[in-house]
């Protein structure tokens, strides 16, 4: 069982601790930190300085999801950061060496992000996204991979932009955004990479509703996750495994389609010059 620090009712804004507060007999998440509000996980990603993905942060939400999922005294779980200013950012830009663009190396990173979000979609409990920064790229499919997305209001950012930087969403993006907003709205989206406040993001429904402040976010997840908690678990189950299997039979098939575009786009000389201008912070020459 995981056993985490008890928090009754809404916690007000701390710094994140330690994860001694989990038990220290199974193998312990090293990037989050998890507070207990009743049967509610609020789960805390703290990766400085942008909880960017790589192999390690995938291997942990693997063991997080593990303890999640094995643990009856958690019913509803919400995901969050460390960082107000950061939901979560996609690859680590920083380390593309050459071999990242290799046939081999964007299948096993492909293959990373599609698992992790898909574990996380298909989680038997409810998720929900506390998002009070920038959800940006694989932020966003993470986002997406959530039952409910609570976003905070101010400079806050969400989209999927990989298309300015030569390359296109390959953690589920292209497939989960026209399920949730339609498919007009995430053509626009995604093949200009445009990138939506919190209040924009409501009005085309990719978020729940917003938080005037990162607190009033924090809260505004934590009462819905309540909400669910107080649901039957088994009806919970049931109905999220009727959506995942009844309702969206074929999302697997079209993140197999996604797979195979990503990798090629990360084989496109477009790929190399759109990360080398995000590096040198300059705009990227596409049609040169």
């Amino acid at each position: 069982m995981l056993v985490l620090s008890s928090c009754m009712g809404i916690c007000q804004t701390r710094p994140t601790l330690p994860n001694t507060r989990l038990n220290s007999d199974p193998p312990q998440p090293r990037f989050f930190a998890v507070e207990r509000h009743g049967a509610v996980a609020r789960c805390i990603l703290d990766r400085p300085p942008a909880n960017a993905l790589d192999a390690e942060l995938h291997a942990d939400f693997a063991l997080l999801l593990d303890l999640l999922e094995l643990d009856d005294g958690i019913r509803v779980v919400v995901l969050a950061s460390a960082n107000e200013k950061i939901f979560m950012a996609g690859a680590k830009l920083e380390a593309f060496p050459d071999a990242h663009f290799s046939a081999e190396e964007a299948a096993r990173r492909v293959d990373l992000a599609q698992g992790t979000f898909l574990r996380v979609q298909r989680l038997p409990k409810p998720v929900v996204a506390e998002i009070t920064g920038h959800a940006l790229g694989g932020g966003c499919e993470l986002a997406l991979a959530c039952d409910f997305r609570i976003m905070s209001e101010g400079s806050a950012l969400i989209g999927c932009p990989e298309i300015r930087l030569g390359i296109i969403p390959g953690g589920g993006g292209t497939q989960r955004l026209p399920r949730l907003v339609g498919r007009s709205q995430a053509t626009r989206l995604l093949l200009l990479g445009e990138r939506l406040s919190a209040l924009e993001a409501l009005e085309i429904g990719l978020v729940d509703a917003t938080g005037a402040t990162a607190a009033a976010t924090r809260d505004a997840a934590l009462a819905l996750a309540s909400r669910l908690a107080a649901m039957p678990a088994p009806g919970l189950r049931l109905i999220k495994r009727c959506l995942a299997d009844g309702y969206d039979p074929t999302l697997e098939a079209g993140l197999r389609v996604e797979r195979e575009a990503a990798i090629e786009a990360l084989a496109q000389p477009e790929a190399r010059e759109g990360l080398s201008a995000f590096l040198e912070r300059r705009e990227p020459r596409f049609h040169t």
